[in-house]
């Protein structure tokens, strides 16, 4: 019986706030993407999303990686699912 209650509990997808299942969707369907990106696409303030990002990440969900493309500056900085 235990171990029915735990497959049940296997995808956490299903316990996540709205807007949590909404990132997760949005980079399985687009792969790796910058906050600003992903503000854009969920039509969601800036904070909630950088938020939401971070929890997902400490919940090892996704993770964040940062690509140079060759300027001057800082490096992007792109979300994407763990593998």
């Amino acid at each position: 019986m235990a171990n029915n209650i735990m497959e049940n509990f296997s995808d956490s997808s299903q316990f996540l706030p709205p807007i949590q299942n909404k990132l997760i969707k949005l980079l399985e369907e687009n792969g790796p993407m910058t906050r600003k990106d992903l503000v854009n696409k969920s039509n969601s303030a800036r904070t909630t999303i950088y938020d939401n990002l971070v929890k997902l990440q400490k919940l090892k969900q996704i993770e964040k990686f940062s690509r140079n493309n060759g300027e001057r500056g800082r490096s992007l900085v792109f979300w994407k699912l763990t593998e």
